[in-house]
């Protein structure tokens, strides 16, 4: 068979994977789990041969990923990996950074409510570590960061969320002779 070693699920310490041939040839399946139980750091192969799935027990600090992957590929005679994403599991995914954004805007929004209007964060992060950068460096060190860590962390932030706004430029019209 000409396929593709499907990923199904990775989280470290365990693989999830997927192929015809499993399924098909069970034989192949066996002998795949076999020899991936003699590699150092793999506690455990178990195979679902209606599925043609194997799930793979390891120690992410023992054996990497891309070796145990290698092996699956080459002992079952794949040509390959595949991801196996479906689109409408994309579309049903949080954005990511999401619920963090919505998280610091509403922080914004109790900011500038409480301040009535007069501050918010994009202006008041950059500001409270300038503030303790230099008190830090006119008083002493009181904490970790150092006060040029502060310092620096604060002019980044500010020009990051406050980009300079170019000014726009009326066209001169140009004279003909």
């Amino acid at each position: 068979m000409s396929e593709r070693l499907h990923l199904v699920s990775h989280f470290p310490g365990r693989l999830r994977v997927r192929a015809d041939t499993f399924r098909v040839l069970p034989e192949v399946a066996a002998d795949v789990s076999q020899r991936l139980l003699e590699e150092p750091g793999v506690s455990g192969v178990e195979g679902a041969t209606r599925t043609g799935s194997l799930v793979i027990k390891y120690d992410p600090s023992t054996v990497q990923l891309a070796r145990i992957v290698s092996l699956l590929v080459r002992l079952g005679g794949l040509h390959g990996l595949e991801v196996d994403v479906r689109t409408e599991d994309i579309d049903r995914m949080p954005r990511p950074g999401a619920r963090v954004r919505d998280l610091v805007g509403a922080w914004d929004r109790m900011a500038r409510h409480a301040s009535v209007g007069r501050l918010d964060l994009r202006s008041a992060i950059p500001a409270s570590l300038a503030a303790a950068g230099l008190g830090i460096l006119f008083f002493g060190k009181r904490r970790t960061p150092e006060w040029y860590d502060l310092l620096f962390w604060s002019f980044v932030i500010f020009v990051n969320v406050n980009p300079a706004q170019s000014p726009v430029k009326e066209a001169r019209p140009v004279r003909t002779a």
